[in-house]
């Protein structure tokens, strides 16, 4: 039985608010104020004021186009609301797998709102340990194999990684809008990113997308280790082996 509710005690505002951001759907991810104005049925002012409200407190952000795209709060709800498929467990026989044949550590990082957030690792026999690297560890965006995918693959984050200011970890880090822009870009063609040295000299890693029932992005794997076991035939096994994880763990959670 439902909770009668006294109208004296909801706050228009909010239910308007909350209408406007369920106008978005999985085929439909970037909207202008006049398609939300035309659909809400507010008025111009009113959806103005309301859309410039949700992007302050993070729930929505503008596109380069002008359009209002859902932000990284929504994101880090809809992964609270995800927890019933605990991602954790329903990932470590990929991750074991993964530290097991190639003998590093295996990383699962989910979007967060201040970085890329490490919620469990597998270490494997390589004897290299990554200092800071452990689950709870909370990384920029723009750097390291993990974290990148999870940008490169969310036109959000992406948004939001190219407007804010990034710090250079080492001389290879890519920090500058336009490279890193192409960078995503070019991790979104080949359905995985491999970085070297790009935040810690010594380290490399290799990451792939992990998506959900409704097709977008939840999730990244990634293995790292010395940055000398990614290249020729281990890297590229590692990379074989990470998208092929990947892609079942995404199979999995459909």
């Amino acid at each position: 039985m439902e909770e009668e509710v006294d109208p004296k005690n909801i706050v228009g505002s909010i239910v308007k608010g909350a209408q406007l951001l369920e106008l978005f759907r999985t085929d439909r991810r970037e909207l202008s104020l006049s398609e939300f104005t035309a659909e809400s049925g507010f008025n111009k002012t009113t959806t103005f004021r309301l859309l410039r409200t949700l992007v302050s407190v993070g729930w929505l952000v503008r596109s380069e186009s002008g359009g209002y795209r859902l932000g990284p709060r929504v994101m880090a709800l809809g992964g609270i609301a995800r927890s019933d498929l605990d991602l954790r467990s329903e990932a470590l026989p990929f991750l074991r797998h993964l530290a097991a044949e190639l003998g590093d550590t295996a990383f699962l990082m989910v979007p967060g709102q201040l970085g890329a957030v490490t919620i469990e690792t597998v270490v494997g026999a390589n004897p290299l340990q990554v200092h800071g690297l452990s689950a709870g560890s909370v990384m920029p965006y723009h750097v390291a194999a993990g974290p990148v995918v999870l940008a490169a693959y969310s036109p959000e984050l992406e948004s939001l990684v190219l407007g804010m200011e990034r710090r250079s970890y080492t001389d290879r880090t890519i920090s500058e809008t336009e490279p890193l822009r192409a960078r995503f870009a070019e991790v979104r063609e080949q359905g995985y990113c491999l970085s070297s040295e790009d935040y810690i000299v010594g380290v490399g890693a290799v990451a792939a997308p992990v998506s959900g029932a409704d097709g977008r992005l939840v999730a990244s794997l990634s293995v790292g280790g010395p940055v000398d076991r990614f290249r020729g035939e281990q890297r590229d096994r590692a990379i074989e082996l990470v998208i092929e994880a990947a892609r079942q763990f995404s199979r999995q959670l459909a």
